[in-house]
């Protein structure tokens, strides 16, 4: 139901007005009166009508300069001017002011029915537009978020050109300057708390910092700040983030330690002060739970540099071993790219390229190969029959996978067990 005001010093005038467009137009608008053009203002701040009826000559206030005052507050709201002034000076000064109808009274009911219909398709898309408008912004959040991880992720791991992460900083209007990269690490977390977590921190990183957050993979979160001040000291990092930490433990209940790297110029820059960071927060014996990248320099001989750098470039294919750890597992069930992505909190096309450059397969390459694999291991125990070692290896179809293994081996199982008893 839309609200309707009807702005007119006869009471007559409005009373029968009312009559006819809750006659002609039931139960689709709750109308209001107002005597004068103060008092239609009034009437337009209270109850927010859509749509107006204004005569022009009333007391006090008249009709042009009380639709003048209401278009300042509500631009979108349709004004149709009802009045038996026929004079051009009013009609060209209501048309500079936005109305959306100018009717001579006395205004045949056709009419009167034929412009509010009008308004009211006007004011039904408008509300579709929104709704669709609304919709894209959730859309395009959600995109952002996800470009926001790729982007992050990519810089960690070097699996990108300067060029790509030029065009994801530039999409999510982040200036391309100098950066410092932050890794923080939480304690003890659970499966079902990360997405939580995640949100909690980097809510809060962005009210303090314009950065880049990754996802949070395993128990950590890399912060790439782009700080105002380029002349911020080591101290200051470290006094800002113990800062940074408190609140952080404040909000999420839990114990967290933050490694920090230096200043860069670069996406290579922007990497190694992730390394540096990286290698901050995972340093053995850790004094303090903010540590910098110089700290932790300061206090190795070169050997131990060497041996600690090692272990930092083992660090990007944690994830990925993680992952072939779980698809060793669970091979033999129906398991998706989608589902292995979302456990290492990857987003899906991100991991596939991450995936088949490490691994030289596609995902589904990769997973086909192990189960045929496993398949040739068991041809070898006779008492299976193909069939049971279909299922067992993940096909529910044994001539789906007949085919399959043909494809991968050369031969069909039955050619395969053949050549095994023939070698014996």
């Amino acid at each position: 139901m839309y609200k309707l005001l009807i702005a007119d010093d006869e009471p007559l005038e409005r009373e029968g007005l009312e009559l006819m467009i809750q006659k002609c137009l039931p139960n689709q608008f709750q109308i209001f009166h107002a005597e004068n053009g103060r008092l239609a203002i009034q009437q337009m701040e209270k109850h927010q009508p859509e749509i107006i009826f204004m005569d022009l000559k009333m007391p006090g206030i008249q009709g042009l300069e009380a639709i003048e005052e209401i278009k300042k507050q509500n631009p979108k709201i349709k004004i149709i001017i009802l009045t038996a002034f026929d004079y051009f000076s009013y009609a060209k000064e209501a048309i500079e002011l936005g109305v959306n109808d100018y009717i001579l009274k006395p205004a045949k009911k056709e009419k009167i029915v034929s412009v509010l219909k009008k308004c009211i398709s006007e004011l039904e898309e408008e509300l579709l537009n929104r709704e669709k408008e609304l919709k894209m912004k959730e859309k395009l959040g959600h995109l952002f978020s996800i470009s926001e991880s790729e982007c992050a992720l990519m810089i960690m791991m070097d699996a990108v050109s300067e060029t790509d992460v030029d065009e994801l900083l530039s999409l999510l209007k982040i200036p391309h300057r100098t950066s410092v990269a932050l890794v923080i690490e939480f304690s003890d977390i659970k499966m079902e708390e990360k997405q939580d977590l995640y949100q909690i921190v980097k809510r809060y990183m962005k009210n303090k910092q314009e950065c880049l957050c990754s996802p949070l993979i395993d128990h950590r979160m890399t912060i790439f700040s782009f700080p105002s001040d380029q002349d911020m000291t080591r101290n200051q990092w470290i006094t800002l983030s113990m800062k940074w930490l408190k609140e952080i433990e404040k909000r999420t209940n839990k114990k967290i330690k933050i490694g920090i790297g230096t200043l860069q110029k670069d996406i290579q820059g922007f990497k190694k002060s992730y390394q540096e960071a990286l290698l901050a927060v995972t340093s053995q014996p850790y004094f303090g739970r903010v540590k910098h990248i110089s700290e932790v320099e300061a206090a190795q001989d070169s050997d131990k540099k060497e041996k600690n750098r090692a272990l930092l470039n083992s660090e990007n294919t944690k994830g990925l071993d993680i992952a072939l750890q779980f698809i060793s597992d669970h091979f033999h069930e129906d398991i998706t790219l989608e589902e292995v992505a979302q456990l290492m909190n990857f987003h899906p096309h991100y991991f596939s390229k991450r995936f088949k450059q490490e691994t030289g397969q596609t995902f589904s390459d990769f997973l086909t190969h192990m189960r045929i694999e496993k398949a040739k291991e068991l041809m070898k125990q006779y008492h299976l029959n193909v069939k049971e070692i279909s299922y067992y290896v993940g096909y529910n179809d044994p001539n789906y996978f007949s085919r399959v293994f043909k494809k991968v081996t050369k031969m069909t199982p039955k050619e395969y067990r053949n050549q095994l008893q023939k070698n014996k």
